[in-house]
C-alpha cells in the first residue's frame, strides 16, 4: 500500500491551499532504493499554498528507524523527525539548488522524492545505543558492554605478522 503524498494542482489553484496528512507504511515504495528500515509508519503533515505562480510546501514528518549501534552492532530504534520547506517554480523557470520545478503538464505534485530526501538527511548517521557504549573487542569481537573478553594486551594479532617480519628486517 502506498501513502498518498500528492497534491492536486487543480484543487490547489482553485482553493489556494491544500493539506496532506499521511501515514507512510513500512512497505511503502518511498523506502525503495534506500538503506532506511522504518520502525513503524512515518507520519507526514504538509500544507501547500499557491504564491502567485509558485507553490510553497511546508510541513513536518516524524517516525522511527531501525538501525544498529555503530559501536556494538546491537539493534536500535531511533526517532527521526524533521521539517519540510519546499518551493516549486513553474516549468521552464530557472531554479536554484533549493527550488524545484512544477510538472509541465501534470495535474499532481508528487512529494515522495522530497520526503524521502528529507528523511534520509534527518536519519542519524552514527547512532549509538548509549553514550557509554564500549563496543566490540577488536581481537575477539565480544560485546564489551556484557563484560570483559579475556583478551590480553600483549596478544598479537597474527594477521599483522608479515608486517612485523618486514619491520624486523
Amino acid at each position: 500500500m502506498q501513502a498518498m503524498l500528492t497534491i492536486d494542482l487543480g484543487r490547489l489553484a482553485r482553493d489556494g491551499t491544500a493539506e496532506i496528512e499521511a501515514a507512510v507504511p513500512v512497505d511503502d515504495p518511498l523506502w525503495a532504493e534506500t538503506e532506511l528500515r522504518p520502525g513503524g509508519a512515518l507520519e507526514v503533515r504538509v500544507r501547500a499554498q499557491q504564491a502567485g505562480e509558485d507553490v510553497v510546501v511546508r510541513g513536518q514528518f516524524q517516525g522511527t528507524l531501525e538501525t544498529e549501534c555503530r559501536r556494538c552492532l546491537m539493534p536500535l530504534v531511533v526517532a527521526v523527525d524533521g521539517e519540510l520547506s519546499l518551493l516549486y517554480r513553474p516549468a521552464g523557470t530557472e531554479v536554484s539548488d533549493d527550488e524545484r520545478l512544477l510538472p509541465a503538464r501534470g495535474r499532481e505534485l508528487d512529494l515522495v522524492e522530497p520526503v524521502r530526501e528529507e528523511v534520509m538527511l534527518a536519519a542519524p548517521q552514527y547512532a549509538v545505543c548509549r553514550e557509554g557504549c564500549k563496543g566490540l573487542c577488536p581481537r575477539c569481537g565480544k560485546n564489551l558492554n556484557e563484560g570483559p573478553c579475556g583478551c590480553t594486551e600483549d596478544e598479537a594479532d597474527e594477521r599483522w605478522a608479515p608486517l612485523r617480519d618486514l619491520k624486523g628486517e
